[in-house]
């Protein structure tokens, strides 16, 4: 009785722990996947798009105001690095014109 009770527990654990490797490859391969979609998704997204614009709408602001040139390259050094991978085709004219004169060296 207690060979048989005891050989039916032991099945049991190793289906267990066969089916949590075959879970967690299962997550290794398909999770890279949908942090992709998600990131994309994040980044396409209407609220990820307007702050951008206002926080290099808030630098350009800053920037123009400011008088000390140490600070104007500190700020550019900022923006141009914020902004360096950016669709700069979703920025209104005024704010695409702006990122072009800091990358000219303006």
């Amino acid at each position: 009785m207690f060979k048989e009770y005891f050989g039916g527990v032991a099945m049991v654990c190793g289906a267990v722990v066969a089916l949590s490797a075959v879970s967690f490859v299962i997550y290794a391969i398909t999770k890279p996947a949908s942090i992709a979609i998600d990131n994309r998704a994040f980044h396409e997204s209407q609220a990820y798009n307007d702050g951008m614009a206002k926080d290099l709408g808030n630098f350009q602001m800053e920037y123009i105001h400011s008088n000390d040139p140490n600070k104007r390259d500190a700020l550019r050094a900022v923006i141009l690095d914020r902004f360096a991978g950016y669709d700069t085709n979703r920025l209104n004219p005024n704010l695409r014109a702006f990122l072009e004169q800091l990358k000219s060296g303006g």
